[in-house]
């Protein structure tokens, strides 16, 4: 990198546009005193940010403005402009080329621009230190100054060392993070204290806020228990009436099919009855029948005794002849015969009897005819006793008959007697079969009573489920649809005391104004947000301390490592330039300069609190050190200085102004072949009256000041000249 070029507009003597193009090497300024050399020197250290009026030689902002003259009027602003080239990107843009400007207008405003783009004082100042270009005695010393490094404070000496190493950069930073530390630290006690203050309140909301969040939860959770406990409920009674009414229902068919059934078996036993007495009547009619037919037995019994006895009295008789008619006794026991057949074949039980009383007396009659041999018959010789046998027979066989039939009718007595107690039995039975269900019916009703008596308090409930359910819908409660399919498992007796337990507590909270919470919100958010930028600022703060330690580290290691070779440079040139004698620089500690006032404010930044001493022993002279150093000696020993730091840390360009003045023959040859020496790694602008300095030069400007009070600029290139030549 190094200066192109140098446009001046308005800026004190430079009336005109005037450009000033420079080359790499060294360019000499020259001109008569008062021609507006120096204003040169003043318009660099202008355009590159210097704030001191003293500095620029002037009192006020508008003493850098010309002020016009008789022949031209004053103008109202001033503009100065640099272009560098930067191709090495000294400058960290991405330009090959920097335009560098400031203005200034009467009313004291500044302007600043880098490559057209206006930009602050502060950017303009960043930009310039890490190109490693300053304005405290190093970029650009005039007249005077040179003096003024060995004038200056160790700590002072120590900035201008800085400046020459390119450590600005890294003191901006440091000073930029210093201010933040220093903002960053107000900051944070500020916000402290905002907290500490709030806090107690905090707590005070906190305990509210908690008290009514409680209240909520609980009135959400009794909320939710009496949505959950009614819609349980209301789907237990719904369920339970359906239940119910189809408990209702079965009943109702259990006591139809109980009175159908009891109907029936009443009509059995009607039945029943109705056949048991119809039997008992036969057996009735079979008992008369028996007697009957008992009777019957026993008059044929007594027959057949009459006939045996009439045949034992013919048998008795057996040896007297009686003469008896038997055909007229045949004839009457064949009417007997069919007398007593029509008496048994008799169904009439007094019918029988009379017709068995008629046979047993015509019997009697004709058996008395034959014993008082009434009947006679004639003599045949055959024996009647054998017609007698034969009835007998006769009779015996009717008797086995009649007891046939007895035993018969006995047998179906028996029969009668046995079915029509079974049929008694069957009806015993239908009865207490009855009487059952009868007693089933009853009860059946009775439970269907008290069925329908559980639905009616159901739907009583469940019309007050239903109230309540309203109730809790206008407050906001959503309720389950019906089929759903959730499964509410809780206990409803627990829900049900939660329930009262949650009223209870309800109760027992105090009511608080809602705005409390809100209160509570804001205050938490605020504290909340001054704990966190507490949190952020200490970490910055950390931070920054840590950014400070790295840029002192950055600093002092850069610094120790270059200050041996200043050292050996500040030998060399110091030697070279008295031919002899010894210089070197040293670091001394910088605190017992410093007031108590400031000792106690620069206590956190001790390790800046060193500075720079200058030792010097001249040749040939026991006396040492600046204090009893000739005027001239000082000059070249601030020269000395001046190129140990070039030499060391070359600039971009340096901007020497007059410094040369004080130097005789001997030591500007001394001066001249530093400069040529140089000039290769450093690009010089010189502003000089000294011949040697002007031969060392490979552009030479000249300036001079007309009857018009403005500077003019003349020109010439050496390198343009030898060729013409």
């Amino acid at each position: 990198m190094f200066l192109r070029k140098l446009e001046l507009h308005g800026f004190k003597s430079f009336a005109h546009n005037t450009t000033l193009e420079f080359q790499r090497g060294i360019s000499a300024i020259v001109g008569p005193n008062g021609g507006g050399k120096s204003n040169i020197a003043d318009a660099l250290r202008f355009v590159l940010g210097e704030q001191s009026m003293k500095s620029i030689r002037s009192k006020k902002s508008e003493d850098l403005i010309f002020s016009g003259s008789a022949t031209r009027g004053r103008m109202s602003m001033a503009n100065v402009t640099l272009h560098f080239d930067n191709h090495d990107k000294a400058f960290p843009v991405d330009f090959e080329s920097v335009i560098v400007q400031r203005k200034i207008f009467r009313d004291g405003e500044n302007q600043y621009s880098i490559n057209g783009a206006q930009v602050r004082l502060k950017d303009l100042a960043e930009l310039i230190a890490k190109a490693k270009l300053g304005l405290k005695g190093y970029t650009i010393i005039n007249q005077g100054m040179g003096d003024a490094i060995l004038e200056s404070s160790a700590k002072e000496r120590k900035e201008i060392i800085f400046e020459a190493l390119g450590l600005k950069e890294f003191q901006l930073k440091r000073a930029d993070a210093m201010l933040k530390l220093s903002h960053t630290t107000v900051n944070l006690e500020k916000a402290e204290g905002i907290a500490r203050e709030i806090e107690p309140h905090l707590k005070f909301l906190k305990k509210q806020a908690e008290k009514i969040e409680e209240r909520h939860a609980s009135e959400e959770k009794l909320a939710a228990l009496e949505r959950t406990y009614l819609q349980k409920r209301m789907r237990a009674v719904s369920a339970a009436v359906h239940q119910r009414e189809a408990e209702a229902s079965r009943e109702e068919t259990r006591i139809a099919e109980l009175r159908h059934a009891i109907d029936g078996i009443a009509r059995e036993i009607e039945e029943k009855q109705g056949a048991s007495t119809t039997a008992f009547e036969g057996v009735s009619g079979l008992e008369t029948s028996l007697l009957e037919e008992e009777t019957k037995r026993n008059a044929i019994e007594r027959e057949i005794g009459k006939v045996e006895g009439m045949i034992a009295a013919f048998r008795a008789e057996s040896n007297k002849v009686i003469a008896i008619n038997v055909a007229y006794v045949r004839e009457q026991m064949e009417d007997l015969r069919r007398e007593l057949a029509s008496a048994m074949e008799e169904q009439q039980a007094d019918a029988m009897r009379e017709k068995l009383h008629a046979f047993a007396h015509k019997f009697g009659v004709l058996l008395e005819t034959v014993r008082s041999e009434k009947v006679k018959a004639p003599q045949t010789g055959v024996d009647n006793s054998a017609h007698l046998a034969q009835e007998t027979a006769r009779l015996a066989e009717l008797l086995a008959q009649s007891g046939e039939r007895v035993r018969s009718i006995k047998e179906q007595t028996k029969n009668t007697y046995a079915a029509h107690s079974a049929e008694r039995e069957k009806i015993f039975e239908l009865k207490n079969a009855q009487k059952e269900k009868e007693h089933a019916c009853a009860r059946a009703e009775e439970q269907r009573s008290m069925v329908h008596k559980e639905i009616e308090e159901l739907n009583k409930e469940k019309e007050v489920l239903d109230k309540e359910k309203l109730f809790l819908e206008s407050k906001g409660a959503v309720f389950l649809i019906e089929d759903d399919g959730v499964m509410l498992t809780a206990d409803e007796e627990e829900m049900r005391r939660s329930i009262e337990r949650l009223r209870v507590r309800l109760e027992n909270i105090d009511l608080i104004d809602e705005n409390v919470a809100r209160e509570h919100q804001d205050t938490q958010i605020r504290y909340d947000f001054l704990i966190k930028e507490t949190e952020d600022l200490r970490q910055a703060i950390s931070s920054l301390h840590e950014a400070i330690g790295e840029l002192d580290a950055i600093i002092t290691g850069r610094f120790r490592e270059a200050f041996k070779k200043i050292n050996e440079n500040f030998q060399k040139y110091f030697s070279l330039l008295f031919e002899g004698g010894s210089a070197r620089i040293e670091v001394v500690d910088n605190t017992q300069e410093e007031t108590e006032e400031e000792e106690e404010g620069e206590k956190r930044n001790a390790k800046e609190e060193y500075g720079v001493d200058i030792e010097v022993t001249l040749p040939r002279k026991k006396a040492s050190g600046l204090a009893v150093m000739s005027g001239g000696e000082r000059a070249l020993t601030s020269l000395a200085l001046l190129f140990a730091l070039v030499s060391t840390a070359p600039p971009p360009f340096l901007v020497l102004d007059e410094i040369d003045a004080p130097l005789d023959e001997a030591n500007s040859l001394r001066y001249g072949k530093m400069l040529h020496e140089l000039k290769a790694h450093t690009q010089f602008v010189v502003i000089t009256h000294n011949r040697e300095t002007m031969r060392q030069a490979d552009v030479l400007y000249g300036v001079t000041m007309q009857e018009d009070g403005v500077s003019k600029l003349l020109s010439m290139k050496f390198e343009t000249m030898a060729g013409t030549v």
